[in-house]
């Protein structure tokens, strides 16, 4: 018969940097309520729209015309 291995539940103190207890023993994605850790980085939330006179809008470097219409839509919701 084979060895069955069995970890340890989560503990609300353990869960790592974003990411949050919701249940006992599970850790989930979200806000831990603090500072991220020295040395980690966190990038900018949110779509970078650029929109210029006489040029098509951008959405993080996408141009939005009729090719990428829906990627543009999808980007800025999403941020």
């Amino acid at each position: 018969m084979g060895s069955i291995v069995v970890a340890a539940p989560a503990s609300a103190d353990t869960c790592p940097w974003g990411t949050v207890a919701r249940f006992d023993g599970v850790c989930t994605q979200g806000q831990s309520g603090g500072a991220p850790p020295a040395g980690i980085t966190v990038p900018p939330q949110g779509a970078d729209i650029v929109s210029l006179p006489g040029q098509y809008a951008t959405v993080n470097g996408v141009p939005c015309n009729q090719e990428h219409f829906a990627t543009c839509y999808a980007m800025s919701q999403n941020g």
